[in-house]
């Protein structure tokens, strides 16, 4: 309500229907529906934006629908259009401040997206309120929603927001990422350099890839005209010639021409991978002799005592399960591993209790190998995705 107010009083500006359309002809009840259950993508988009666009027309209908679906049967699309769109309708606002501050809502960091883009076009009170919103999710579990409320610290001219340890590589990268786009201030750059050049993967997922694809775009987007263009597909040529003209353009001529990040040595012989909007994202490797890695990018390492390691390992091999657990929208636990091979993927509530419990009793090996904080994390995660 406060804020709600702010707005009605401190902006003349924020208004009800921004568009060319009179909200009254239309049927937002039917363009939601649309907007969330069409089996047609092309038509949920497209339905998604003219929601969006619609404003405060059109948040009685969301608000109808997600009561009696449930709030994640909003998909991702809607979201994102609804956090594009440039208006500020307090409503809007409003609704995505719920989405936001919903733990189990699959797209809250969109929500929180669709917050940081609108709050420096608020009016200083709102800018205070929405502050203060941004400051807790600075240590979010979850490394996008974390990201970009720490964004929106950046943007709101909070340069504490810019002190904090990130730990996720895909975080640092996003942040600058973020930063760039916005021209507000030139971030430095060699993290996207870097990024450039990383090729790493986590139990064959290619992150690292995907990572440098982004780099690569955002850094494209600002050089503009001044992007190079290096024939033959000679990624490190690509990467000196980009280098060379972020040089020129940024004059941050100490930016240094990245190194190759590429997997390690070490053979691992299996790994869990849990993506979760409420507990983070949490990644698991180990080695047959016990040495269990923690993190995307295997930065920690604990080694788990030989007797537990082995009692671990054959509790293991006695599981059966399944490729498919469950009908994954958003958040999913991935797990891989050899002898026997097992490559299977669950949606929330969906793993089997014998996996579940084996699951319980890695965390536990971990606990006892020195890292109590990282086995805490994962329980909360296998707890979100044990059968109910």
């Amino acid at each position: 309500m406060r804020i709600l107010l702010l707005i009605a009083v401190a902006s003349p500006l924020i208004a009800l229907w921004p568009r060319d359309q009179d909200p009254a002809a239309v049927d937002w009840t039917k363009e939601v529906e649309r907007a969330c259950t069409s089996p047609r993508y092309g038509l949920r988009v497209a339905a998604g934006r003219k929601v969006a666009q619609a404003g405060a027309a059109a948040v009685p209908a969301l608000r109808a629908f997600a009561t009696a679906k449930g709030r994640n049967e909003v998909p991702q699309t809607l979201v994102e259009a609804i956090a594009d769109d440039p208006g500020l309708d307090a409503p809007v606002i409003e609704l995505l401040r719920e989405w936001a501050a919903d733990d189990d809502f699959y797209w809250r960091a969109l929500a929180m997206r669709g917050l940081v883009l609108r709050a420096p076009k608020l009016p200083a009170p709102m800018q205070k309120e929405l502050h203060a919103f941004f400051v807790p999710y600075w240590d979010d579990a979850a490394w996008l929603m974390r990201t970009h409320a720490r964004f929106g610290g950046w943007l709101l001219g909070d340069p504490n927001s810019k002190q904090l340890a990130e730990p996720d590589p895909r975080a640092r990268v996003k942040l600058v990422i973020l930063e760039l786009q916005h021209d507000k201030q030139l971030p430095p750059l060699q993290q996207l350099i870097d990024a450039l050049a990383d090729e790493r993967t986590f139990q064959g997922d290619p992150w690292g890839k995907r990572m440098a694809d982004d780099a690569n775009k955002a850094l494209r987007a600002w050089l503009g005209d001044q992007y190079p263009v290096i024939p033959g597909g000679d990624t490190e040529a690509a990467i000196r010639a980009i280098l060379t003209a972020v040089k020129q353009k940024s004059g941050q001529e100490h930016l240094k021409r990245p190194a190759p990040q590429k997997d390690g040595a070490t053979p691992f012989t299996g790994g869990l991978e849990l993506l979760s909007c409420k507990h983070g994202d949490q990644f698991v490797q180990w080695t047959d002799g016990g040495d269990v890695h923690l993190g995307i990018d295997a930065s920690a390492v604990v080694r788990v005592p030989a007797p537990a390691w082995d009692a671990v390992t054959k509790e293991r091999t006695k599981l059966q399960v399944a490729e498919t657990m469950g009908v994954v929208v958003c958040d999913n636990m991935r797990l891989r591993w050899s002898e026997p091979a097992v490559h299977a993927k669950a949606a929330p509530g969906s793993l089997p209790a014998p996996v579940a419990d084996w699951l319980k009793r890695l965390a536990g090996a971990i606990e006892e190998a020195g890292e109590p904080d990282a086995a805490a994390a994962l329980r909360g995660g296998i707890e979100q995705f044990a059968a109910r």
